[in-house]
């Protein structure tokens, strides 16, 4: 996260702040192993802030590592849908990097 500047302090929000948190957690269980956690992780995301795509995003990064690749282009779909219904929050580069992890999953090996 780049550092904060004393205009942006007036947009600081804790709950965000622990919403990276705890996505960014997930990216080290996963990592580091521990997918029950990392799943466990996941859910509370999605049950603390369903508005937000983290919990999606980050389940499908834990599907992978399982080798669930179905599941994980699915969850990958679904980035794609929020970001659809979500296009004020998002650029096109975005959509562009779940494309490509979906081709990478969908490769013939």
């Amino acid at each position: 996260m780049p550092a904060m500047r004393a205009d942006d302090l007036d947009d600081f929000d804790p709950d965000l702040d622990e919403l990276e948190t705890l996505s960014n957690s997930v990216l080290d269980l996963i990592e580091s192993g521990h997918l029950d956690e990392a799943e466990a992780a996941c859910r509370e995301l999605t049950r603390r802030w369903p508005d937000q795509m983290d919990g999606i995003e980050r389940m499908a990064s834990v599907l992978e590592a399982r080798g669930r690749t179905a599941e994980a282009v699915e969850r990958y779909r679904e980035c794609i849908a929020f970001i659809d219904a979500h296009p004020d929050g998002f650029d096109e580069e975005s959509k562009q990097e779940y494309r490509d992890a979906i081709a990478r999953l969908e490769r013939p090996r």
